[in-house]
């Protein structure tokens, strides 16, 4: 059986604030008919997107929307590597 113990933490997890990239990236499925509006940085873009998706296409009125956003480890004693 394996055993876990509290030891200090080695890496701490936070938003990773990468130069001219978005802060989050959007992306919205149509879970009808499971087209994708596509990654983009602006929400409004794909919200968008779902309007005109729903326009064409009445009876699609669900969507899941995925999103991302970059995350960096590091070390927990503050060593930059």
């Amino acid at each position: 059986m394996r055993r876990f113990g509290l030891h200090p933490a080695r890496w701490i997890m936070r938003p990773d604030p990468v130069r001219d990239a978005p802060e989050m990236i959007h992306e919205l499925v149509c879970t009808t008919c499971e087209v994708a509006s596509g990654a983009q940085g602006d929400f409004d873009a794909v919200r968008d997107w779902a309007f005109a998706h729903t326009d064409a296409n009445p009876t699609h009125l669900r969507y899941f929307e995925m999103a991302a956003r970059p995350w960096r480890l590091v070390p927990a004693d503050g060593d930059r590597r």
